[in-house]
């Protein structure tokens, strides 16, 4: 193991009740009248995923670049500290970073959001490299988020574990050559995460050891 790459909702920062909530306040602006549990029961999506989905399915006429720009990124970043990251996660980040193992985002957060987060809880420091949703052609599912930061840390795919939340992030890590731990703290999402890796709750689960135990087995 060479290097952990995290992606970052529901990982780093528990971003997905307020989003859910804007993003169905932005989508029902357009006649929609969606629910912030409609939206959940579609899982984890991109901007791009959300908003092509909501075009498809309402036939709005709006542009697919009209519909993302639409939505309140500024008002969801004030959130951010309110909501604080998630428990554990960043004594994990120090872990690794003493233990000299190379740590980056991947996300299919826009670079604002992305920023944001790293910066209001000073992390930047912490971490290697950074890849955005902003930075690819397709989203995951697709891998070329995981293979694009791999690149930029200049480590082999096989030698990098995914850190997930979301299905479609398993699938893209898989798909990537890279080993994937599934993370299940948080109650109010229900991604399908069987058949990663290791599957945890609790940061307090996680260390080198475990870590190091994963890549040998």
């Amino acid at each position: 193991m060479e290097a952990v790459i995290f992606d970052m909702d529901g990982v780093i920062i528990d971003s997905h009740t307020v989003t859910y909530q804007l993003l169905s306040d932005t989508a029902n602006q357009y006649g929609c009248n969606l629910t912030p549990d409609k939206i959940k029961g579609w899982g984890s999506l991109s901007a791009r995923q959300f908003w092509k989905r909501i075009k498809d399915e309402y036939h709005l006429e709006q542009s697919l670049s009209e519909l993302i720009e639409s939505y309140d990124v500024e008002k969801e970043i004030q959130y951010y500290e309110h909501i604080g990251l998630i428990p554990g996660f960043k004594e994990v980040l120090e872990q690794l970073n003493k233990s000299n193992i190379k740590t980056a985002i991947a996300t299919s957060a826009n670079k604002r959001r992305m920023n944001a987060v790293v910066d209001i809880f000073e992390l930047r420091t912490l971490f290697d490299a950074f890849v955005c949703d902003d930075e690819v052609i397709n989203s995951k599912p697709d891998p070329s988020i995981f293979i694009r930061v791999a690149q930029k840390l200049k480590v082999a795919p096989e030698k990098c574990l995914v850190v997930e939340d979301s299905e479609n992030g398993k699938i893209a890590a898989q798909k990537a050559g890279m080993k994937c731990l599934g993370f299940k703290g948080l109650p109010h999402v229900n991604e399908n995460m069987e058949g990663s890796d290791l599957m945890i709750r609790d940061f307090k689960e996680l260390n080198i050891d475990v870590l190091y135990v994963l890549f040998d087995s």
